[in-house]
C-alpha cells in the first residue's frame, strides 16, 4: 500500500469500495502525491481540450493530435510497433483543458427544495440534488408503524430520481409553521414543554432507527438532515424556550446524536447548529441563514469554521431572504445573482465554509444575462470540481500486453466529494460504445481535497479484439455501476466519459483524433 503526503494530508491507496476489473483483464494501481508526475513532459496548452506531451504538438482548432516523439517503456518509437508481448508498449502524454462550462454534478451545486405542499420535483438548470421536507406523520403515525411504511412512501415519492440522475436530502419535520403540524400520535399540548418530554425522546429515537433501516442503503438519498426537533426541523423553537433556551436541549442532543450515529453508517448526517452536538464529529451542518451577517456567529458560519469538519462532513444550508441584513444578498435569489458584488459575497462564504450546496437561492430565474452568468460562476464554486490536468497512457498493446493509464487530477472546487465512488477506465469502439472497462484499485476520491493535485495510476490487461479504441475515464455511481460524476474537462463524450486518446490493440492507431466533443450541461442521458 502506497502512502503519500498530499498538501499536508496523508492519503492512502486503500479503499472500502470493491475494485475488481470488470472484464477478463486484471488491474493494479497506486495513488501518489502532487509531486509525482506522469511520464513525459506536457506539451503546449490546447484550447480544444488536449495536447500531446513530449513533442509538444498542439492539437489546435482541429482537435487532431499526431503521435510524435512519445516513447514507451520498451524504448520503441511513439507510433511504431505494438509493444512487447506481455509488457507495456509505447506511451503518450496529453494535457487536458478545464471546461469553461458550469454543469450539474452529483451532490453539489444549487439545491432546490421540495416543500410539503409540492407534488413533484421542479426542474432547475443545475440541479443534481434536492432537499425535501417530509411530515413525520407521512412516515409514521403510530409507534406500531413498520419500516416498510417509510420504504413505501419513499418509493412512491422518489420513483423518478434514478432515471434522471437525481438524489434527495430528506428532512423530516414535526412542525412547519404556516403549513401544518405532523405529530401523529406523539403526545403534544401546544406549549413549549411538548418539545422536551420523555415520550418525545423515546419515540424519536425509535423512529430514527427505522429511518436508518429504510434510507441508509437507499441510493436515492444523498445525505440526511437531522431535522425533527423544532420549527421547520431547524432545531429551534424561537421565540419560545424550553429549559431556558430556544435550542434543542442537551439531553435530546444526546438521544438524537446517538440514534443517528447508530442508524446511518453509510449516509452523511447534517445538523442545524455547530454549537450543538459538539461531542459528535460525524455530523455536518445545514446553515439555513447562509452568509447572513445576523447569523454569522457561534451557531452559524463562525461556528462552522471553528468546528472545521469539512474534510469529512458535508456543509450545506440555504440563503435566507426573509429576515436580517440583506445588503449583500439582495433580498431575493435574483437579487443576489443579478449583482456581481452580491454573487462574489456568497461565493466567498461558499469557499470559506467549503459548502457543497445551497437552497432558496437555487430558485432564481435565469435571464441569459447577468443572473445566468453569475449562477454559472456560483455553480462552479460549489463543492468539488475535478479536472484532469495531464494523462499518460499506452498507445499500442500487443497480445497479453499491459495498458498502463495514469492521470493527474486537481480539485479546483471548494469541498471534497464525500463518498468513495469508483474510478473507471474504458475502451470505446468507433461508435463510442464500451468494449471493455476496468476499475482503478486503491483510488479514494474522498481524498481529492480542494487545491490538491494527485496522480492516479493503473495497469490493466484488456481482453478485446484487435483494433483501435479510445481510452476514456469516468467516475461511477456504485448504485448502478454507471458513469455519473463528471470531470470538468473540455474532452467530453455523452454518457459521462472523458476521452484521453487512442490505443491500438494488435496495431498502432493512425491518429489521435477525438472530436467532436459534447457539452456537459446538456447531457441528460445519465442515470444510476
Amino acid at each position: 500500500m502506497l502512502l503519500a503526503l498530499v498538501g499536508g494530508v496523508a492519503c492512502s491507496s486503500s479503499s472500502k469500495t470493491p475494485m475488481a476489473d470488470s472484464s477478463a483483464g486484471t488491474g493494479g494501481g497506486a495513488l501518489a502525491g502532487s509531486g509525482a508526475s506522469a511520464a513525459g513532459a506536457a506539451g503546449a496548452g490546447d484550447s480544444a481540450g488536449t495536447s500531446v506531451g513530449g513533442a509538444g504538438v498542439d492539437a489546435g482548432s482541429s482537435g487532431r493530435i499526431e503521435i510524435a516523439g512519445a516513447s514507451g517503456s520498451n524504448g520503441s518509437a511513439g507510433a511504431g510497433g505494438t509493444g512487447a508481448s506481455g509488457g507495456a508498449g509505447p506511451s503518450l502524454t496529453v494535457t487536458l483543458a478545464e471546461t469553461s462550462e458550469a454543469f450539474p454534478n452529483p451532490l453539489k451545486g444549487f439545491r432546490p427544495s421540495r416543500y410539503i405542499q409540492d407534488t413533484s420535483f421542479k426542474s432547475y438548470e443545475y440541479t443534481s440534488t434536492y432537499k425535501q421536507y417530509i411530515p413525520y406523520s407521512a412516515l409514521e403515525s403510530s409507534a406500531s408503524d413498520s419500516v416498510q411504511k417509510i420504504k413505501d412512501w419513499s418509493n412512491a415519492n422518489w420513483a423518478e430520481l434514478r432515471a434522471k440522475n437525481l438524489k434527495v436530502i430528506p428532512r423530516v419535520v414535526l412542525v412547519y409553521p404556516g403549513t401544518g403540524e405532523y405529530w401523529g400520535d406523539i403526545p403534544h399540548d401546544g406549549t413549549p414543554n411538548q418539545w422536551n418530554t420523555p415520550e418525545l425522546s423515546a419515540r424519536l429515537a425509535a423512529f430514527v432507527a427505522k429511518l436508518g433501516q429504510a434510507w441508509d442503503g437507499d441510493a436515492r438519498v444523498a445525505a440526511v438532515e437531522m431535522g425533527l426537533w423544532g420549527k421547520w426541523g431547524e432545531q429551534n423553537i424561537y421565540p419560545d424556550t424550553v429549559s431556558g433556551s430556544d435550542r434543542i436541549p442537551p439531553a435530546l442532543q444526546q438521544v438524537l446524536g446517538d440514534a443517528f450515529s447508530a442508524a446511518f453508517e453509510h449516509k452523511k448526517v447534517l445538523v442545524r447548529y455547530p454549537n450543538s452536538f459538539q461531542s459528535y464529529s460525524s455530523f455536518g451542518f445545514y446553515w439555513d441563514s447562509f452568509a447572513l451577517p445576523d447569523d454569522d456567529n457561534a451557531g452559524g458560519g463562525t461556528g462552522i469554521v471553528t468546528r472545521d469538519l469539512w474534510r469529512t462532513q458535508m456543509q450545506s444550508g440555504e440563503v435566507a431572504y426573509d429576515w436580517g441584513n440583506q445588503t449583500n444578498l439582495g433580498g431575493t435569489p435574483n437579487g443576489t445573482l443579478s449583482s456581481n458584488a452580491n454573487t462574489d459575497y456568497v461565493i466567498g462564504y461558499i469557499k470559506k465554509l467549503h459548502a457543497s450546496s445551497l437552497g432558496w437561492i437555487a430558485e432564481y430565474v435565469p435571464d441569459n444575462g447577468a443572473i445566468s452568468a453569475n449562477a454559472a460562476r456560483m455553480q462552479k464554486a460549489f463543492g468539488y470540481r475535478f479536472t484532469i490536468k495531464q494523462a499518460t497512457f499506452t498507445t499500442a498493446v500487443g497480445a497479453g500486453g499491459a495498458l498502463d493509464v495514469s492521470f493527474d487530477v486537481t480539485n479546483v472546487g471548494s469541498a471534497p466529494f464525500y463518498y468513495n465512488w469508483p474510478v473507471e477506465v474504458s475502451l470505446l469502439d468507433a461508435q463510442r460504445a464500451v468494449a471493455w472497462h476496468g476499475l482503478f484499485p486503491g483510488t479514494d476520491v474522498t481524498q481529492w481535497l480542494p487545491g490538491n493535485t494527485l496522480t492516479v495510476h493503473g495497469s490493466f490487461t484488456p481482453s478485446v479484439p484487435n483494433g483501435t479504441y479510445t481510452v476514456a475515464l469516468e467516475i461511477l455511481d456504485p448504485a448502478g455501476s454507471t458513469p455519473s460524476l463528471r470531470f470538468a474537462n473540455a474532452n467530453y463524450y455523452l454518457g459521462g466519459r472523458t476521452p484521453l486518446g487512442k490505443v491500438g490493440v494488435g496495431e498502432s492507431p493512425a491518429d489521435q483524433e477525438l472530436k467532436p466533443f459534447d457539452q456537459l450541461k446538456g447531457d441528460h442521458s445519465l442515470s444510476y
